[in-house]
């Protein structure tokens, strides 16, 4: 008796895996979109994988294996070919009937003592509790769910949705009202940055010290403010400097800073800060531009333009490039600017300056494609390098840990020493 339990439970495992991996397969193969379906939808969906993709189409094969009848397979396969094999057409219909005059209703006053009963409760009893309450006093007998029906025709109930649900609705009435923006909240894909000359513009803002502060501490006069806009793919930059950080600003320098780019921007991808807000996104939307934000507190999200930004420092700030005078400031951002895209070689470009890459783009793209690739290639390769010679240092370390670990235990002292020492020099812990 045991036995045939445990060979019944082992049967039903078997079969209940089986199940899940043809669902599995059928949901991969029939329902690329991952629309949520009901039970009823995924079994019929299960039964069509077994027809397309098992029998090969043949309706009466697959009828025979999956203990179904071939007239109602044969409808599925049709329902299903003339809605575009869109897996939600599966669905069942409803069973609700689709004309209810004629059913018995309940009397006005029933109805009336309903609400009576509910409002003296201060909207709490629920259906159950006034569905006994005219039984006992009022010799009524009403179906919970019938008072529930007119709690509801009355708006007695304040039903709990979800956060999940909220969220979707207010989504669905955002992707469906006519001011829409065009943006996301999250990083572009990766194969847009090397796509094409402006298929993704990365933005950002760079705060230039002044050389002279007027205030002490962190006071908006002691700065002024880059704007950089760096094209992925040909490292083209254009930069404008302003006094301001506010959103007008942005929008401003935005629109001279496209009229520099030598082509159409589709793509546009900024950090999260309130300069880059609604209104920002507004701009970019009347320009058909498409508007990514990068993940918070991620600088890597927009890796070129933050890079560049380095060469700023380096090549230009911090060679005695910094004015008080705004003006001055901006002559100078924009000659460095001339000099990064017309003379500055770089290397993930085979050395070409940004407006060769530009011209050999539209000359030869194959020849292009192939100095990103191969610098792809070479920043893979350095990763790989970097990526094991941590692993080294930290086997290292751990072995120097474990040596200081072993002379602690045994209390022996000038191993301590050595064993410290060592641990300093392997940079395990910091030094002050």
């Amino acid at each position: 008796m045991l036995q045939n339990e445990s060979v019944r439970g082992w049967m039903e495992l078997v079969k209940t895996n089986s199940t899940n991996i043809m669902q599995s397969l059928a949901e991969t193969k029939l329902n690329p979109n991952h629309y949520h379906l009901s039970e009823d939808a995924k079994k019929r969906m299960r039964w069509l994988y077994i027809l397309y993709y098992d029998q090969r189409g043949n309706v009466s094969a697959a009828a025979r294996k999956t203990g179904i009848s071939r007239p109602w397979l044969s409808h599925l396969k049709q329902v299903f070919k003339h809605n575009d094999k869109d897996p939600r057409c599966l669905e069942p219909e409803s069973r609700a009937p689709r004309n209810t005059e004629n059913r018995t209703r309940i009397s006005k006053e029933a109805e009336d003592l309903i609400i009576k009963i509910r409002d003296e409760s201060l909207n709490s009893w629920g259906k159950e509790k006034i569905s006994w309450v005219l039984q006992r006093d009022y010799k009524i007998i009403v179906n919970h769910n019938t008072v529930n029906k007119y709690l509801h025709k009355h708006k007695r109930i304040d039903p709990k949705i979800s956060l999940k649900n909220i969220k979707g609705f207010e989504e669905k009435k955002y992707r469906e009202s006519e001011n829409i923006l065009l943006k996301v909240k999250f990083r572009p894909p990766s194969k847009l940055k090397d796509y094409a000359p402006g298929a993704l513009v990365e933005k950002d803002m760079k705060y230039l010290v002044k050389p002279k502060q007027e205030h002490y501490g962190k006071h908006k006069d002691n700065y002024l403010y880059q704007f950089t806009e760096t094209d992925s793919f040909t490292r083209i930059r254009a930069l404008e400097v302003s006094d301001q950080q506010d959103t007008a600003t942005t929008i401003a320098c935005h629109k001279e800073a496209i009229k520099r780019f030598p082509f159409k921007i589709a793509c546009e991808n900024t950090d999260n800060g309130f300069e880059n807000n609604n209104d920002f996104s507004r701009e970019l939307k009347k320009e058909n531009v498409f508007h990514f934000y990068s993940n918070r507190s991620t600088p890597t999200d927009n890796p070129r333009v933050e890079r560049s930004h380095l060469t700023d420092d380096n090549e230009f700030y911090l060679k005695g490039n910094l004015f008080n005078d705004l003006q001055m400031q901006k002559e100078a951002t924009k000659r460095f600017e001339d000099i990064y895209n017309f003379k500055r070689p770089h290397q993930a470009l085979g050395y070409l300056t940004p407006m060769e890459f530009y011209a050999l783009w539209k000359k030869n793209p194959d020849k292009a494609y192939a100095i990103t690739a191969k610098w792809q290639e070479y920043l893979k390769k350095q990763r790989l390098r970097l990526a094991k010679s941590r692993r080294i240092k930290k086997k290292e370390q751990i072995e120097t840990l474990m040596k200081f670990i072993d002379a602690k235990l045994n209390h022996k002292k000038q191993d301590v020493e050595d064993a410290k020492n060592q641990l300093i020099d392997c940079k395990l812990c910091s030094v002050a």
